[in-house]
């Protein structure tokens, strides 16, 4: 297995002090696009958030999560209308997310926890041709993000030209299904239309991305309320996060500087205000030099007044992405939560190929960072990047190194049946 940037040993003394793509997201059924020298690919007991699923216009479900400070920093969890009050028993008198006493799904154990977590999944287009894929999906997960249809190149592959038909399904159906839905992505180097890529010039560059970010959200600002506003803005010499951490070079950033971040939730915020914004990258789960740059750059947009609500922490574990074990991603996601932040695993897999990652050490990652998320209430949801093995992105792609084969990375296999991953990311949710 590839070494981890720190020691576990490290990360239990940082928490015990305070604890302060290319494998990034996945296209199904094909190769991954790949960006730059990078090849990134496009494929979520500490301070407590009061989460609770509200309706929006026309029956949308959306979700209201709010952070509320106590005397001294420490903060207080509550639950939901017709919720109990939050629990007890954090560290450093903080409030602690209460597990549920029992489940029968993954979703029911995230809505019976007090306060809620969202437990959701990437859903493909093509899935939603599938019956088995429709159950397993919707009696699972209460949380969707669809996996390519809501970039870029999908919604406007013409300059000024919309195309909301496969997005729309997959929305319509999540609502349908009573389950939220994170639009993914508003601003991303990689699955762009060739007009897009080609842009250049400041001006340019802002007047598409402003057209972009203002016509996707207006168009499901009654069905989606939350936001992954830029992706995968910070690269680094190996995937695994270490070297040399600098911003991307894209059309934004070239065009715009580092600016075109404050920029994109800015116009985000004016867009729609009561919409949560997210900032989402890849292996920034382990305690590395991509981790400790982004964090720096959150921390100044928080500092500049930015209108960031969120991090999101995609979780492609194994090749060529980190490893990160529980205590690195225990300690990652309380420090980003300590900028006042909701923090979320947004795109978990796990993946086997090339045996990098043991089936063992594939178990223990798989709860020990649910629990690790489980543990923090201001870590709103966890999001699997697809719903069985058959239908991961890692398959097909080359940097994934499973060469065609099957990555075994996620929570059910090709019957739609539960795996040992499923037992282990419940025990998780339910405090075991």
């Amino acid at each position: 297995m590839r070494s981890v940037p720190l020691t576990l040993l490290l990360s239990a003394f940082l928490c015990a002090t305070g604890c302060s793509d290319s494998g990034g997201e996945g296209e199904t059924g094909g190769a991954g696009a790949t960006s730059g020298t990078a090849g990134t690919t496009s494929g979520t007991g500490g301070a407590g958030t009061t989460s609770s699923v509200t309706s929006g216009t026309g029956g949308a479900p959306g979700v209201t999560s709010s952070v509320a400070s106590g005397t001294g920093g420490a903060t207080s969890a509550a639950s939901g209308t017709g919720g109990a009050g939050g629990g007890t028993g954090g560290a450093g008198g903080e409030e602690a997310r209460v597990p549920a006493a029992s489940a029968s799904t993954l979703r029911e154990a995230g809505e019976k926890a007090n306060p809620p977590i969202l437990i959701g999944a990437a859903i493909s287009g093509g899935g939603l041709n599938n019956n088995d894929y429709k159950r397993v999906a919707a009696a699972e997960h209460s949380y969707v993000t669809a996996e390519n249809e809501m970039k870029w190149d999908a919604l406007e592959p013409n300059a000024g030209q919309f195309s909301w038909g496969a997005a729309d399904n997959i929305v319509n159906w999540a609502v349908s299904n009573r389950m939220q839905v994170k639009g993914h992505t508003l601003v991303w180097h990689n699955q762009l239309p060739g007009w897009a890529s080609s842009l250049s010039g400041a001006a340019q560059v802002e007047q598409a991305m402003r057209r972009h970010i203002e016509n996707v959200m207006g168009h499901f600002k009654d069905r989606v309320h939350t936001w992954d506003v830029v992706n995968e803005a910070v690269l680094t010499d190996s995937d695994t996060g270490v070297g040399n951490p600098r911003m991307r070079p894209s059309v934004f950033f070239n065009a715009l500087g580092e600016g075109f971040l404050d920029l994109a939730f800015e116009i985000a915020k004016e867009q729609d205000p009561t919409a949560k914004l997210y900032y989402n990258d890849y292996s920034i789960d382990a305690l590395n030099d991509k981790a400790d740059f982004v964090y720096e750059m959150v921390k100044g947009m928080v500092e500049r007044g930015v209108p960031i609500d969120g991090v999101g922490f995609q979780m492609h574990i194994g090749p060529p992405n980190n490893e990160a074990g529980g205590a690195d991603v225990a300690a990652n996601l309380k420090r980003f939560s300590d900028l006042g932040l909701e923090v979320l695993i947004s795109e978990m897999d796990i993946n086997r190929c090339s045996n990098q990652v043991t089936a063992e050490e594939q178990l223990a990652y798989y709860h020990d960072i649910v629990e690790a998320c489980f543990q923090l209430p201001k870590c709103v949801g966890i999001t699997f990047w697809g719903i069985n093995d058959g239908r991961s992105w890692l398959n097909g792609w080359s940097g994934a190194l499973c060469n065609g084969q099957s990555s075994q990375s996620l929570l059910f296999n090709d019957q739609y049946q539960k795996k040992e991953t499923y037992n282990k990311v419940m025990d998780a949710l339910l405090g075991r």
